[in-house]
C-alpha cells in the first residue's frame, strides 16, 4: 500500500462505530468467486452463513492507499467500488444524473460490474446479485437529499447529494463520523462455495478535512 499512516486505533465490534459486513456481502464474494453464475439455485435459498467473531481497528493515511491500482474504475459519478481478492472483476456504485446534470429523482443510484478479470466491459447485475449481495435501495428527504441503504451493508444508512463542488456526494457514519467512502477491498480466499474472509477494509475520505481512514474488519 502507499502512503504515510498515523497510530491505528481499535474498538469492540458492538456499537455504529464498527463497519459489520453482512453474510450477504460473503454471499456476494461467493458470486464474485464463480463469476456471478451458476449459483441462481443456492442464492434463492440464500444459506445460513454464519460469520466468526470481529473486530474493527481504524487507521488514517495522508494518501490514499491503492491496494489494486490497476483495477480502479474510472466510470462517471463513481461513488465507491468494491474489489476482493478472489479475482479482477469490480463493483461500481455509481450516480446516475438526469438530462439538466441533477440527481435522478427515480432512481439516483446505479450498480454495475466491471469485468476486469476478462474484457473489463461493464455488465448488469442479475436480479440476485441485486437482491442478495450488492443492491441499494434511495429515498428522497428533501432538500435533494436521499437515505441511502445498502443490501450489503445494512448497519451503515448512507445520506446522498450534490456536494459543495457540484459533484454527487455519499456520506455514510465511519468511526462514528460522516466520511465519503472510497472503496471497500476484502481479503477472502474462494471455497467450494463460501469463501473464507480474512479481513475487509474500507477506505474513506473524511469529509472536510484532509486525508483518508481505513477501516479494517478482523475475522477470527
Amino acid at each position: 500500500m502507499i502512503g504515510s499512516s498515523h497510530t491505528p486505533s481499535t474498538s469492540s465490534p458492538s456499537g455504529p462505530s464498527c463497519f459489520i459486513p453482512s453474510r450477504r456481502f460473503v454471499l456476494g464474494l461467493a458470486l464474485a468467486a464463480v463469476g456471478g453464475t451458476g449459483l441462481v439455485g443456492r442464492a434463492r435459498a440464500e444459506p445460513q452463513i454464519v460469520l466468526p467473531k470481529m473486530r474493527s481497528e481504524f487507521q488514517t493515511f495522508a494518501d490514499l492507499p491503492v491496494v489494486r491500482p490497476q483495477h480502479v474504475p474510472q466510470d462517471e459519478g463513481m461513488l465507491f467500488y468494491v474489489q476482493h481478492s478472489i479475482n479482477a472483476n469490480v463493483i461500481v456504485y455509481a450516480a446516475r444524473r438526469g438530462a439538466d446534470g441533477r440527481l435522478d429523482p427515480r432512481d439516483p443510484i446505479e450498480v454495475f460490474w466491471r469485468r476486469y478479470a476478462s474484457t473489463g466491459r461493464r455488465r448488469e447485475l442479475s436480479f440476485f446479485e441485486r437482491v442478495f449481495a450488492f443492491g441499494v435501495s434511495a429515498l428522497p428527504v428533501g432538500d435533494g437529499r436521499w437515505s441511502v441503504g445498502l443490501v450489503s451493508f445494512q448497519e451503515r444508512e448512507g445520506s446522498l447529494d450534490m456536494g459543495p463542488d457540484g459533484k454527487p456526494r455519499l456520506l455514510v457514519p465511519v468511526d462514528k463520523r460522516p466520511m465519503r467512502p472510497v472503496y471497500v477491498y476484502a481479503e477472502a480466499i474462494a471455497g467450494t462455495f463460501i469463501p473464507t474472509i480474512r479481513h475487509i477494509d474500507l477506505f474513506a475520505a473524511i469529509d472536510g478535512e484532509k486525508g483518508y481512514l481505513r477501516e479494517r474488519v478482523h475475522f477470527g
